[in-house]
């Protein structure tokens, strides 16, 4: 159940540069990885506030395109946090660059503020270039909770 007397809806944007990447090379077709990545960065509410992000993925790309199962850790300046996780694609992908990104997102679970949160909503964004150290990855959110 959720704690929260009404429905709250957050709305942000969210940046972060991927730290990590592991992946394995599926032979059964040209370009197609399994693999899990991490990265770090910001998320910026439209009301003004902003939080630190740790980001964990798993994905099954061909030539950048597929799914992927992605958690976002958000800890905001107060010391809360809010977890939620997005299940979608990465579509228009060639070679691997300018992906396009939309999910689902379930809000798993929070702190403080954000204690017994739960929620969905939707995620939408893209990445310039390949899947790989360095790579900046640019999200919008809307999630009810």
């Amino acid at each position: 159940a959720n704690v929260f007397p009404q429905t709250k809806e957050l709305r942000f944007d969210m940046k972060y540069q991927i730290i990590s990447n592991d992946f394995l090379v599926v032979n059964d077709t040209l370009n197609h990885k399994i693999g899990k990545a991490a990265g770090i960065g910001s998320a910026a509410l439209k009301d003004g506030s902003s939080a630190e992000v740790k980001v964990f993925f798993i994905y099954d790309y061909t030539n950048g395109n597929g799914d992927f199962i992605e958690y976002y850790n958000l800890t905001f300046k107060d010391g809360s946090t809010l977890t939620i996780k997005a299940k979608g694609k990465s579509l228009g992908s060639l070679d691997g660059s300018m992906p396009l990104f939309q999910a689902d997102v379930t809000v798993t679970g929070g702190t403080d503020v954000y204690a017994g949160a739960r929620g969905t909503g939707v995620m939408s964004g893209n990445r310039q270039n390949i899947l790989e150290s360095g790579s900046t990855v640019k999200l919008s959110f809307v999630v009810r909770i």
